[in-house]
């Protein structure tokens, strides 16, 4: 029981106290990119790079990363680096889910 109560401090203690809920959306004309491969695929790999966390209850165009205050930065220029040969008419777009 002591190790159970450890493990959870522990936990606690490592998860990030301040993030923000964000996402790499794959975007044209103020639109999504239909099939959310687009967005899920460049907000996981944001999220990896800015050592964030994705919610694991949001798939497709709704995915999304908490991304800790310090890295929100780190966030969006790794967002915005990205492209897809694939969807080449669509822009890489930072934003709050």
């Amino acid at each position: 029981m002591k190790i159970l109560i450890l493990i959870t401090a522990l936990a606690a203690m490592l998860m990030p106290a301040h993030g923000a809920l964000r996402q790499c959306a794959g975007s044209r004309d103020r639109r999504y990119e239909s099939s959310g491969f687009l967005t899920a695929d460049w907000t996981q790999k944001a999220c990896n790079a800015s050592g964030g966390t994705i919610d694991p209850n949001k798939r497709g165009n709704q995915k999304c990363c908490n991304v800790p205050d310090s890295n929100q930065d780190k966030f969006t220029v790794w967002c915005a680096g990205q492209s897809d040969k694939n969807f080449n008419k669509y822009a890489p777009i930072p934003q709050p889910c």
